[in-house]
């Protein structure tokens, strides 16, 4: 299973776009409901768009260790609880969530970055702020405004970004080609360690370092070495373990080959691609 999480400022559309999702590829997605301690606003269904407890009932759920993901938003706390991922995992479908960063991060050290796939939702500021305008002010106004502003620089950390600018459709399409590509996805099956050498399919040799974590995103990295200059290179862990299409020779290879010590460490043609 695997989890798609949107994420990007208030009023850019993350709601709207996964009511879309559920409504026409529900027989693969299943939502992932938080619970929260804030009130329900008008139109908001317990169970649907979160499950709302009061703060007494989220600190037994904290007491228990069942809360696994949990942010602070406005004075109000927001959490998934295990059994709640274990009711979406028994679906067989993919789950699809709702968070803002730090709550994707939290999510991606608990469950497994590999597992996690995140959206931004952008959508042009005055847009943002002309709704916002119409549905608080004063005070909470000013607050959201900060919060929009901080968030919207959040675009970079994200694996995909979806552009909200046009009609619901459009955006939603986007989405849709998204997610089933990675659904579709072949999973990643190649356990990387530091000291293994690897050709790149241009011919240099390659000797990994060690694997890390993108300190914004959590995306998985490879770090790794050319054996012949010394320099060394990231890149995402499944960029990494991926294939290349060498159009002229009209066949796919593996980017990176995992080689013996003693192969021979001979250049191979260029083909044209970076380490």
């Amino acid at each position: 299973m695997k989890i798609f999480v949107l994420i990007g400022p208030p009023s850019s559309g993350k709601s709207a776009l996964m009511d879309y999702l559920l409504l026409n590829d529900s027989d693969y997605l299943e939502p992932i409901v938080s619970y929260t301690t804030r009130s329900p606003k008008p139109g908001e269904k317990d169970g649907k768009n979160y499950y709302f407890i009061t703060p007494a009932q989220y600190t037994d759920y904290l007491v228990k260790n069942e809360i696994i993901e949990e942010i602070k938003y406005l004075e109000n706390s927001y959490g998934i609880t295990r059994t709640e991922i274990k009711r979406v995992q028994a679906t067989g479908r993919n789950g699809l969530a709702i968070l803002n960063l730090e709550g994707l991060r939290i999510l991606k050290k608990v469950l497994g970055p590999q597992n996690i796939v995140s959206i931004f939702i952008y959508r042009d500021l005055r847009e943002i702020l002309e709704n916002l305008k119409k549905s608080c002010s004063g005070d909470e106004y000013e607050k959201r405004v900060t919060t929009v502003k901080e968030e919207m620089k959040d675009i970079g950390t994200s694996d995909y970004v979806v552009y909200n600018i046009g009609s619901l459709a459009d955006a939603y399409q986007q989405m849709h080609s998204i997610i089933r590509k990675e659904i579709n996805a072949p999973p990643i099956d190649r356990s990387i360690e530091p000291g293994q050498r690897y050709r790149h399919f241009k011919g240099d040799l390659y000797e990994v370092i060690t694997t890390a974590l993108h300190s914004e995103n959590y995306c998985p990295l490879v770090v790794y070495k050319n054996l012949s200059t010394g320099d060394v290179f990231a890149r995402p862990y499944d960029m990494f373990c991926g294939k290349k299409e060498l159009e002229s020779q009209n066949r796919i290879v593996n980017r990176f080959e995992l080689v013996e010590e003693k192969e021979d460490q001979s250049e191979s043609p260029d083909f044209n691609d970076t380490p």
